[in-house]
């Protein structure tokens, strides 16, 4: 289990590092709370986010978090290369990171 779910307590927000703040510059980083803006956490640490800030995150949300987050959003949020990274880093298939963004045609007159 992560760091932040096994300490999370209802009600307790979990502060953000330090070392972070300064992906957050459009937002008040005493505002953001680990556990309830995971995938706005997620958005800037893995697309922005130096060695350090990408350790923390594995640390408190799990790798199992890291791959739920690309199911989820991860593929629609980072660019084409950060995904192909994190794609190859967590072992998941291309299908799952990357949205294809026209469903396949069964037009027989127009197969194109």
């Amino acid at each position: 289990m992560s760091r932040a779910v096994l300490g999370y307590t209802a009600g307790v927000k979990e502060p953000l590092p330090t070392a972070l703040r300064g992906l957050f510059w459009d937002a008040a980083p005493d505002t953001v709370d680990v556990i309830a803006h995971r995938d706005f956490i997620l958005d800037r640490v893995l697309e922005y986010g130096d060695i350090a800030a990408v350790r923390w995150a594995e640390q408190t949300y799990g790798t199992a978090g890291l791959r739920a987050y690309f199911r989820t959003r991860g593929g629609r949020r980072l660019s084409a290369k950060t995904r192909a990274f994190w794609s190859a880093m967590l072992g998941l298939d291309d299908n799952v990171c990357t949205p294809k963004s026209l469903p396949p045609t069964n037009n027989p007159l127009w197969p194109y």
